[in-house]
């Protein structure tokens, strides 16, 4: 069967990637061992039942699994809203945008909420929180609106854009000749796979390796003006890996592969793969399991001490409980007798050891901070929350932000679009005209729309700015009060500039202050209200006093007295 230049040159990219990836295996592996012990990445991702039995101490399984339940429960959470769709960025809101939009959003949960997408979406936070790279695929399923797959790390490579943004998935998965014919039909398949389909039974079952290649299209290869299979933004490929057979050809609307990692150290010398937490708890997590082991050997002799005794009672000494050792006094006053020997290991010294290594895990996987979560009342305000969880906040920041950045934003841009083609936002009727924009050649689509977390942690880090403003008024009041004092050391401090300094290395945002000319007109109208309403009080009293005076002789002196204020006024 004869290669074709583009299915040699698929291939071959695959392949250079397939080498990439090849340290992070080896760290993988490890992160495996003491983390996830039933997950083997060398094996595609597939489950390992044998390594249970090589962990002395679960603390580091346990954390991975304590982050990866908080990113769900906390950031993703299936009982509760966590995304809405607003006005497209730039864009002009009105009311029939946002009541189609606000329609979209509860659509689109409930959608979500009955497919597999919480389900897959676990999968794929132990993923990012083991092994620092977690992978989802989107499309339209056949039960459901949604079809959510978790794609296991090792089953997949991946390439970045320019940006360093991930735009290349290569999956690699296995398919036996039957099932490959219900996804392509027979006639697509090589030669091979249809000599092995007709053959039936082992042949028939055994699995053979194909490449899904999900990749931008070139713009020299696609017509923008039509929007069939082979003219799509997102090219889709699927290949036999023996023999480079592409079985089928087509592409997508929108990204549906979303590869997120939980830190990206050393990106720009080409390490694509995500940093995990598991990575830095290594270390405490093999030294741990050693200690634990021998710990464990330790209270063994403790518990079954070993015996020192004199080899005249050998086979005469009874271990058992209750059990009778008869041996001559001549022994005994020789000091002969059986004796505990070699347990003097000091378990108090390990034990502190190992709860010093799995505090510093704990801590690796923020474990802390999920705890802390769950005590909080509910009923506190985003507020209240984010000061009480500033610090751990603050060090969770920048998995959040890569968290929003790779996964959530386009996987709710690709969850609007399948649920836009597949009705479930309304007919074209439904939508409001200021949501559709133009796109050239006398074409138009719907303008994907802003999304607003609302989770607890997203509304957390968002209050973390105002906590600063917060903590400036403070500041602002007990300055007024010294102010107010007017002690003459007062006037040693120039408190609008200590107050703005303050204010700005405090974090409060720049735009919340006002410049200093602002500040100054805002002083300066006030003075003058101030002086107007001084002279409005001194007109009221002059009239209320010349009032007063007509019933008083202009030639006594009390009426020359008031008739002399009356005249300075």
């Amino acid at each position: 069967m004869e290669i074709t230049e583009n299915a040699r040159l698929l291939k071959a990219r695959y392949e250079a990637l397939k080498s990439l990836r090849t340290p992070w295996e080896g760290l993988w592996q490890e992160a495996a061992d003491y983390v996830m012990p039933r997950r083997d990445p060398s094996m595609n991702g597939t489950i390992s039942l044998t390594k249970d039995a090589r962990l002395f101490d679960t603390t580091a399984g346990q954390a991975c699994m304590t982050l990866a339940n908080g990113q769900l429960a906390w950031m993703s959470p299936q009982e509760s809203p966590w995304f809405a769709f607003t006005s497209p960025p730039g864009g002009e809101s009105d009311d029939d945008l946002s009541l189609w939009l606000a329609k979209c959003t509860d659509r689109v949960r409930e959608a979500l909420a009955v497919s597999n997408f919480y389900t897959s979406v676990h999968e794929m936070y132990l993923d990012r929180s083991g092994f620092g790279t977690g992978c989802l695929f989107v499309e339209p399923g056949k039960k459901s609106l949604f079809n959510v797959q978790y794609w296991p790390v090792g089953s997949y490579v991946i390439d970045e854009d320019d940006e360093g943004n991930v735009d290349t998935v290569i999956r690699c998965f296995k398919l036996t000749a039957r099932q490959a014919a219900q996804r392509f039909g027979e006639e697509k398949l090589s030669q091979k796979m249809r000599d092995k389909l007709a053959a039936g039974g082992a042949q028939e079952q055994e699995k053979v390796e194909f490449l899904h290649f999900i990749m931008p299209r070139d713009d020299a290869d696609r017509d923008k003006s039509k929007i069939d299979d082979m003219n799509m933004p997102i090219a889709s490929v699927y290949m036999e890996a023996d023999g480079c057979h592409i079985c089928r050809t087509s592409g997508y609307e929108e990204m549906p592969v979303m590869v997120t990692r939980y830190l990206e150290w050393g990106s720009g010398m080409g390490n694509l793969y995500g940093w995990s937490p598991a990575f830095m708890a290594l270390p405490d997590a093999r030294q741990l399991n050693y200690i634990q082991k021998m710990l464990d050997a330790l209270a063994e002799k403790a518990a079954f001490p070993p015996v020192l005794a004199p080899d005249d009672l050998e086979g005469e000494i009874d271990p058992n409980a209750g059990g009778v050792t008869y041996f001559s006094k001549d022994l005994a006053n020789a000091g002969l007798m059986p004796k505990e020997w070699m347990t003097q290991g000091r378990y108090d010294i390990g034990k502190d050891r190992v709860l010093q290594k799995q505090e510093s895990i704990k801590t690796a996987f923020h474990v802390d901070l999920f705890q802390m979560f769950a005590q909080l009342d509910k009923q506190m305000t985003a507020r209240e929350v984010a000061e009480r969880s500033s610090e751990k906040l603050i060090q969770f920041s920048p998995t959040f932000a890569r968290l929003v950045t790779e996964l959530f934003n386009p996987l709710l841009a690709r969850l609007f679009g399948i649920a836009l083609r597949g009705g479930l936002l309304g007919t074209a009727s439904d939508i409001p005209a200021s949501a559709v924009v133009p796109v050239g050649n006398g074409l138009a689509e719907v303008a994907p729309p802003r999304v607003q977390y609302s989770s607890r942690i997203a509304l957390a880090m968002r209050a973390l700015p105002t906590l600063a403003l917060h903590r400036s008024l403070e500041l602002m009041g007990g300055m007024a009060q010294i102010q107010a004092t007017g002690a003459p050391v007062t006037d040693n401090v120039d408190w609008d500039k200590a107050f703005r300094e303050s204010a700005i290395n405090d974090g409060v945002p720049a735009d919340y202050l006002k410049s200093q000319q602002g500040m100054q007109e805002i002083r300066e109208a006030r003075a003058q209200a101030e002086a107007q309403a001084q002279q409005q009080q001194q007109a009221m009293a002059a009239a209320d006093a010349a009032a007063k005076m007509g019933g008083i002789p202009p030639e006594s002196p009390v009426g020359a007295a008031i008739g002399q204020q009356l005249s300075a006024a």
